[in-house]
């Protein structure tokens, strides 16, 4: 089958990426200790057997013992073991390489291989999270990648290493263009991929991939865009699968940067985008309003939350209080001889990202707002969200099953990865982010939570536009896929195709 997709693998080593199509397929290659189930709605996620079979905990909590499989080998053919599972832990935890989910290893005082089949954890506390931080990132052949030291995986082509203990194993990769995984012989489970073949198609932007996906050259698109569904929905040879998505959609200011380190101005802008237009424009009716950091679908929602009004009086009044008037009579707010201009940018070829710019745009020119949209390619992006160099951006966030808001809300540390590109800081933010932390009970974080979200959502880093359902598209010839917020992939050994390709 052929799968279309805006952009590739970013690189074939799971530690050193975090974009979503990387960390998707990624996952059909390179095995976890266990297989975590969506039902993360009314407590934290459980988990079935994946490359470990069992685990059980002793020593009061403090020590978690994983079983695994006897019949895992990687595609070259090498049985996985616990050695390769103690080699991933390294890895995790080296500070030289720095891996972005490395604050889920800290509370894992050790990892040790008993025999080649046993793994034993041992924790320094107890808490709600222990089998998700043990189980979190995939596991590594150790076999072909430890005599590469950590501090050269950064300058390392991990295509030519990518070897898999998944259902399929790469083939080809032309970066760019396309990449393909061949069925893996080494499988542990029997006749299975069901498979031979997937192929990836990487397209410039949404309409190339709807094009082929309506041809039937691609067989399956994720991200449809909702003016498109119902095309799709009455498409004879295409479905469309629907369910909300584990994100959300917002805008990001620079707070490093004047004028939005001011509150005023961010509160104006907020007030003057209307959220209810790009809801009905470019959702369709497949989504609702973003409240705040945390999604309205799980456990650790602050329910007491309530939406910016859309108050264009209210925004020119903020803005007025804040020194910007149009003092020279061109339609421009301006303060000290200096226009209010906002460059807002996204990544090129995502359409909805892209019209929810332009509506911004025509929005804040209502109340003397001048702003410039700016679409450019997403790794150009990334660094100049990396770097500091931006006013603001459109995003969105893939919310994790466990709640942690340290990676994006807590003050950046000097010389540490984070994803906190807006400079946000409040050091109340920070001591409650570390207070919960070290809560043992999820009924004791709930109100620390719930005083989190209250702290950011008044201090508007973010303007939180929408949390959207995911609609991908499937051709009719692709048989037997669940496809969830986990992954689209969830169970891609049993998907098969009934006829051949167009």
């Amino acid at each position: 089958m052929v799968v279309g997709t805006l952009t590739g693998v970013e690189n074939w080593n799971p530690y050193l990426t975090d974009t979503a199509t990387s960390e998707d397929v990624l996952t059909i290659l390179y095995p976890t200790l266990a297989v975590e189930q969506v039902d993360y709605r009314d407590h934290p996620p459980t988990f079935e057997p994946g490359l470990a079979t069992s685990w059980e905990f002793s020593d009061r909590g403090l020590t978690l013992t994983f079983h695994l499989r006897k019949d895992a080998r990687w595609s070259d053919g090498v049985p996985v073991t616990a050695r390769d599972v103690v080699f991933s832990w390294m890895a995790q935890t080296s500070d030289e390489l720095g891996w972005s989910a490395m604050e889920s290893k800290g509370s894992i005082a050790s990892v040790n291989a008993v025999d080649p089949h046993t793994v034993v954890f041992r924790f320094t506390r107890t808490y709600p999270y222990q089998i998700m931080d043990a189980n979190e990132g995939e596991i590594i052949p150790a076999h072909a990648w430890e005599q590469i030291p950590f501090s050269q995986w950064e300058r390392t082509d991990w295509a030519a290493h990518a070897l898999s203990a998944g259902p399929f194993k790469l083939a080809s990769n032309s970066p760019q263009q396309q990449f393909i995984l061949d069925r893996n012989p080494y499988y542990w489970r029997h006749d299975h991929p069901r498979l031979d073949r997937m192929v990836w198609r990487i397209l410039p932007d949404q309409s190339n991939l709807l094009t082929q996906l309506k041809t039937g050259a691609i067989d399956f698109m994720e991200g449809i865009p909702p003016r498109e569904a119902e095309h799709v929905r009455s498409h004879p040879r295409l479905q469309l699968i629907s369910f909300p998505d584990r994100s959300y959609a917002y805008v990001g200011w620079n707070l490093r940067r004047a004028p939005f380190n001011d509150l005023r101005v961010r509160q104006a802008l907020t007030a003057a985008i209307n959220r209810t237009a790009i809801l009905d424009t470019e959702l369709r009716g497949f989504g609702r309003p973003s409240l705040g950091p945390i999604l309205s679908t799980m456990w650790a929602f602050n329910h007491n939350l309530s939406a910016p009004r859309f108050d264009p009086v209210t925004a020119r009044r903020l803005l007025a209080d804040a020194g910007w008037k149009d003092h020279d009579g061109d339609g421009v707010l301006d303060r000290n001889g200096h226009p209010l201009t906002v460059e807002i940018m996204t990544n090129a070829g995502n359409e909805v990202r892209e019209d929810i710019c332009l509506l911004i745009r025509d929005q804040l020119r209502t109340i003397g707002v001048q702003v410039t949209p700016r679409f450019i390619e997403w790794g150009s992006m990334l660094s100049q969200l990396e770097h500091g160099k931006f006013d603001a951006y459109v995003n969105a966030w893939r919310e994790g099953t466990q709640v942690d808001l340290e990676p994006l809300w807590h003050s950046p540390k000097r010389g540490e990865p984070t994803y906190n590109w807006g400079g946000y800081s409040n050091p109340e933010v920070d001591r409650l982010i570390e207070r919960a932390r070290m809560t043992p009970t999820l009924a004791a974080r709930k109100p620390i939570y719930d005083r989190i979200q209250t702290l950011i959502t008044a201090d508007l880093p973010y303007t939180f536009l929408y949390e959207g359902d995911r609609l991908d598209g499937l051709n009719v010839r692709v048989r037997d896929a669940v496809i969830n917020d986990a992954t689209p992939y969830f169970n891609i050994d049993e998907w098969y195709v009934s006829e051949p390709a167009r």
